[in-house]
């Protein structure tokens, strides 16, 4: 069943990308004082904020109040219930994976590409295989030797996307609450996602090519993007932590 098996990579795929996020803002407290980091994110933040209340007008939910910015790095949004049970709830949860990759890519297009990433095409990937995984990886692989070819460091614009693809990318990370809010919601997803495999691609004898398929499909080899934007991201944060070590090592004596 190549639909339920793209859905179940795009899960994981999914899944990997939190975890990124997560591992990314681990490294990032680490290599920065956190009270300065907090001020440094805050477009990340606000951007974080306005995509949860964006998902909040597309789904009925009214919001209630918004603060898209704290001193001490976080953000809140008060909303109402959504009218579309559960699968609004995940909207309005993961919001920010999407909205935050979207201004990513709208940044990229705006500073003519400074880290060239967009000629990486997502060729020979197949969703439907177990293999869907090293594929990422290759391709995440191929926009990272990309970067480093096309990129320069002596160019403005090369900085400003730095800056923001660090804000954005850990402002790509769900809370708590977020995830406990769309667990329901990715149940009811997925089932939708069987029900439509077996009346639309089974009733009109679609195979590997259906349009349920084609459509999780797409977004499936979308992922090495934000993917390819945190391994950048890890970069510049590795280097400041290891120019930390040694001081840490001092305050601890």
């Amino acid at each position: 069943m190549p639909t339920l098996a793209a859905f179940f990579h795009l899960l994981v795929g999914v899944a990997l990308l939190i975890l990124a996020t997560y591992g990314l803002r681990w490294v990032w407290v680490r290599a920065v004082p956190p009270k300065i980091l907090a001020w440094l994110i805050a477009p990340g933040v606000a951007v974080h904020e306005l995509s949860h209340a964006g998902a909040c007008v597309l789904t009925g939910a009214k919001v209630h109040s918004m603060v898209l910015f704290r001193p001490d790095g976080s953000g809140e949004v008060r909303h109402g219930p959504p009218k579309l049970k559960y699968i609004g709830d995940m909207f309005i949860s993961l919001a920010p994976l999407l909205g935050c990759t979207l201004c990513l890519w709208l940044l990229g297009l705006l500073l003519h590409s400074p880290v060239n990433l967009y000629e990486v095409q997502a060729t020979g990937v197949q969703p439907s295989e177990g293999g869907f995984l090293l594929s990422l990886v290759r391709l995440v692989w191929e926009d990272l030797l990309l970067a480093v070819r096309t990129t320069s460091l002596a160019d403005w614009r090369t900085w400003v996307f730095l800056y923001f693809a660090m804000c954005f990318t850990l402002g790509m990370a769900p809370s708590r609450q977020d995830l406990k809010n769309s667990s329901v919601g990715v149940l009811v997803v997925a089932g939708a996602v069987l029900v439509l495999h077996l009346v639309v691609d089974r009733l009109i004898g679609a195979k590997a090519d259906g349009p349920v398929f084609r459509f999780v499909g797409t977004a499936l080899v979308k992922l090495h993007y934000p993917f390819a934007i945190c391994a950048i991201t890890l970069l510049p944060a590795l280097l400041l932590l290891l120019l930390r070590l040694p001081f840490a090592g001092r305050k601890r004596r």
